[in-house]
């Protein structure tokens, strides 16, 4: 009998946290509330594997009170669809009220806003105040000129204490046969001779705090929603930069996420704002810092020139 009661709670928790596919075709207002995180990936119809129309019309009509957590700024592919803007229509068509809560401060990268807003700036998002770099001391960035140095900085963080991973943009293609545990080396810099594998897809909820998985290379789609001690991003060549027009632009041939560019081979500048995006949210995964190698040597220059607080290979 308590083995059946421990199950039942068990099963009670688990039911609390459900993803957001869970809830299409769900009768109204089956749910009292539903707490939607990371709600700028809410997907809409014709996502893999969503039979739906548009998961933000899903919760809410499954919940008599939804609330989203929402950052415009990391909708990352063309089929999400979880905007501010997308549930105020939504809410509009189902006449529900809308409560509007702006949060003014974060403690993403040691609450160093100065740092998030050189981001913005410096990949081009957006204009800040914040060009020439941040506060000394409020969180710890270098750039690196070798991706060696890069992964046994973070090797070392984790040997003395610190979680600590390497990330990388989509920029290397993934072996899908035979490479469900990280077996093949996919992230290949050769005029660097550095290879590491892709996360592991079996383990993939592990990858995160494994010691033995600090090899692997954590992607936008495995890391996006955590927070390391520190994370050494590796910009990959969908992300360049021209001298001619001093301008940060996506290049499609070298970005491998099909999903993430579908439909947009005629429309680059929607391209490349989905892939600054992507790499803005890598680079604000560390608690405590933030170190890049960057492949394109131009790109890698203007990074160098932008961040004069940088220093190099500490």
């Amino acid at each position: 009998m308590l083995g059946k009661k421990k199950t039942a709670a068990k099963n009670r928790i688990k039911n609390l946290f459900l993803g957001s596919s869970k809830f299409y075709g769900e009768k109204k207002n089956y749910y009292d509330v539903l707490i939607c995180d990371e709600a700028h990936r809410l997907k809409k119809k014709g996502a893999y594997m969503y039979q739906g129309v548009s998961q933000v019309e899903d919760i809410i009509n499954a919940s008599r009170v939804s609330i989203f957590f929402v950052d415009d700024e990391q909708m990352i592919r063309p089929d999400d669809e979880g905007s501010v803007e997308r549930i105020k229509k939504v809410c509009s068509d189902y006449t529900v009220s809308v409560y509007e809560v702006q949060l003014v401060a974060q403690f993403r990268c040691s609450g160093a806003d100065g740092y998030i807003n050189w981001l913005d700036h410096t990949l081009q998002i957006k204009d800040t105040a914040n060009y020439d770099g941040w506060d000394d001391g409020d969180f710890e960035f270098a750039l690196f000129d070798d991706p060696h140095e890069l992964y046994n900085k973070i090797h070392k963080l984790n040997e003395n204490g610190m979680n600590a991973r390497v990330l990388a943009g989509f920029a290397w293609p993934w072996t899908l046969d035979g490479n469900d545990d990280a077996q093949i080396d996919d992230v290949v810099i050769p005029e660097c001779k550095f290879q590491k594998p892709w996360n592991s897809r079996k383990n993939q909820q592990t990858w995160a705090t494994d010691p033995q998985k600090i090899d692997q290379i954590g992607c936008i789609h495995t890391s996006q929603g955590l927070e390391f001690d520190y994370v050494g991003v590796i910009i990959g060549n969908d992300l360049r930069f021209n001298v001619k027009n001093h301008t940060i632009y996506a290049s499609e041939k070298d970005y491998f996420d099909k999903t993430g560019k579908k439909g947009l081979k005629n429309n680059p500048d929607a391209l490349t704002m989905y892939v600054k995006r992507i790499y803005k949210v890598l680079m604000s995964r560390g608690v405590k810092g933030c170190y890049v190698y960057c492949r394109d040597e131009n790109l890698r220059n203007y990074l160098k020139d932008r961040a004069p607080k940088a220093k190099q290979q500490p």
